[in-house]
């Protein structure tokens, strides 16, 4: 890695100034493993692609053999069979990954949690609407917003404002702050690993932007020869986390065989209808 005694290790702009960012100090992970740790390795990785083209350049010049035409072409193939397709695979698959447990992580996160069963609490959240209901626009927003008690927020958000009256920017707003004051910690993580993400995917674009530098092609020209290898290894990737999974063939048979009689044949008329079906929609 570029400056790796540094306490900001990584080349942090490519050759022609476009910002990538250094791996910062508090992307860490408590143990030996983990997402920081594979993301800062990836980052080292592909930082470390465009200096091994660059080394082969200077090599291929020093033997005085070949036209500049001729280095070219032998650093462009090389870039089209190993080092922009390495650089990219291992960022699609990593990327694609974490962004994913990102966005999960995100959207479970919840503002409250209430007990379908609790009669109690639901009779009391109904009387804090009732009372919210009895003030003015602004009071309402006012009493809601600077609420000591969180419960009161709870009640005005977790019904259709037309039960409560507050102007739906403001149960965003209040929604988010409750999600935050739950999951504080956690979000602050997120956010974290998401610039780390982030970091990783600037370092892909200054990587290969060192790439087209060093070969000397335009970036027209990079982009015609590059794009369609890149873009096909992106869907290779996003392909990679929707795969159906495997059915086990066997189990499933050995399970058929422990059914009793009755239990089989209405498992094959089943089977026959889905299957009916199934012909008659196509």
């Amino acid at each position: 890695m570029i400056n790796k005694d540094s306490k900001f290790p990584g080349k942090d702009r490519s050759d022609k100034g476009k910002w990538i960012g250094p791996w910062m100090p508090r992307w860490r992970d408590s143990g030996d493993n983990g997402p920081f740790t594979t993301l800062e390795k990836l980052y080292a990785e592909i930082q470390s692609a465009p200096e091994r083209i660059r080394a082969k350049r200077a090599e291929l010049e020093k033997t005085g053999k070949y036209t500049p035409a001729g280095i070219k072409d032998m650093l462009k193939q090389i870039a089209l069979s190993e080092t922009v397709p390495d650089i990219r695979r291992a960022a699609a698959q990593q990327v694609s990954k974490f962004r994913r447990e990102i966005d999960s992580r995100r959207a479970a996160f919840k503002p409250f949690e209430h007990d379908p069963n609790d009669l109690v609490g639901e009779m009391r959240r109904q009387e804090v609407r009732a009372w919210l209901r009895t003030m003015t626009p602004d009071e309402r927003t006012k009493a809601v917003s600077h609420a000591s008690d969180p419960f009161i927020v709870e009640a005005a958000i977790s019904v259709p404002v037309e039960l409560t009256g507050l102007l739906p920017s403001t149960r965003d707003r209040l929604s988010q702050l409750l999600v935050e004051q739950r999951y504080g910690d956690e979000i602050a993580g997120l956010n974290e690993l998401d610039e780390a993400v982030k970091t990783v995917e600037r370092a892909v674009d200054g990587a290969r932007d060192d790439v087209r530098e060093i070969i000397g092609m335009f970036p027209h020209d990079f982009d015609a020869e590059f794009k369609p290898i890149e873009q096909q290894i992106d869907k290779d990737a996003e392909k990679a986390f929707v795969a159906p999974i495997p059915i086990d063939v066997d189990a499933i048979a050995a399970q058929i065989k422990t059914l009793k009689f009755d239990e089989r044949h209405l498992l094959i008329d089943l089977a026959l209808d889905l299957q009916t079906a199934a012909v008659k929609a196509a």
